[in-house]
């Protein structure tokens, strides 16, 4: 789930230092290095990945994801995430 895009997936800020964001869920719709841009029920939010956990949904299943895990430009997570596949596969 790291090596993919997150634009399209349903997520949650699950920890946030800002008890405001906590709670907040939607579909991300796009993603920045430091960045998700989040389409909830009240329009779209900018949240911050380093200092959050986020509970995403990939088809079906929930999974906790540290901020820190995903704070990269996209294209270089999917890369980084793609090489690591590569070396498990062996």
């Amino acid at each position: 789930m790291l090596a993919r895009d997150w634009i399209g997936l349903r997520v949650e800020v699950m920890e946030s230092p800002n008890p405001c964001e906590v709670g907040l869920k939607g579909v991300v719709v796009d993603e920045t290095m430091n960045t998700l841009r989040i389409e909830t029920e009240r329009g779209v939010k900018v949240v911050a990945k380093m200092h959050r956990v986020f509970a995403v949904e990939i088809d079906g299943r929930r999974y906790r994801v540290d901020g820190r895990l995903i704070a990269f430009r996209p294209e270089e997570r999917i890369m980084k995430g793609m090489m690591l596949v590569n070396r498990i596969k062996g």
